[in-house]
């Protein structure tokens, strides 16, 4: 693919799945505190800010069964998810005019193509991965070589992934992953978890197979 078409598709990408995290976790947010999925206007979602706190009861509710709740007295998971998904069902036209005020921000304000594309290189050899270290231009030696085995689809090019996965991509939460590290963090092990164990264990497989040929 053409570098620039590569970095620009890339970066598109990130808008609609950054928007899906704010906007599930805002929805989130209102169910617990009690607040009504009735009336949400444009403004108070572009207002809401993802916290630290949000975040902990969120994943905690992840956690938790159907019939149980955050607090003593609050909303069971089943309804807070019913709510939810009702919403989603009821709301398409504000959920689209929502992504559009989200899109035209986060590209003019939240986080401009222009920061994306230095961390993005369109050099494959300065796209290196930020946990096992293999770049893009090994990856493709490799795959010359026959030691690469995934199948058509992704594991061509860097990925991004966000060290904190239930925040929005920003500047300073996402970092560039190979496939199989992506892949492997899921939204289970932190960043400094997979750099001092996981990473480099990965990274010594690439080491062999290059070696080996």
């Amino acid at each position: 693919m053409d570098p620039i078409k590569l970095v620009t598709r890339k970066y598109r990408d990130l808008i609609p799945r950054s928007f899906k995290t704010k906007l599930d976790i805002f929805l989130f947010d209102r169910c617990i505190e009690g607040k009504s999925l009735r009336s949400i206007e444009p403004w108070e979602f572009k207002s809401f800010g993802i916290s630290e706190k949000i975040v902990t009861s969120y994943e905690r509710a992840w956690q938790l069964g159907p019939e149980e709740s955050l607090n003593e007295g609050g909303l069971k998971m089943a309804e807070v998810d019913k709510q939810i998904e009702t919403w989603l069902k009821e709301n398409k036209e504000l959920k689209a005019k929502l992504l559009k005020e989200y899109k035209a921000y986060f590209i003019t304000d939240y986080f401009p193509f222009s920061k994306f594309e230095k961390m993005y290189s369109q050099n494959p050899e300065e796209r290196v991965c930020h946990y096992c270290k293999l770049s893009d231009e090994d990856n493709k030696k490799l795959r010359d070589l026959s030691q690469i085995n995934t199948k058509r689809g992704r594991g061509f090019s860097m990925e991004i992934d966000r060290i904190k996965p239930n925040y929005e991509y920003t500047a300073d939460n996402i970092v560039l992953a190979c496939y199989w590290c992506n892949n492997a963090k899921t939204d289970e092990f932190s960043e400094s978890e997979f750099l001092d164990h996981i990473g480099p264990g990965i990274g010594k497989v690439w080491n062999e197979r290059t070696n080996k040929t």
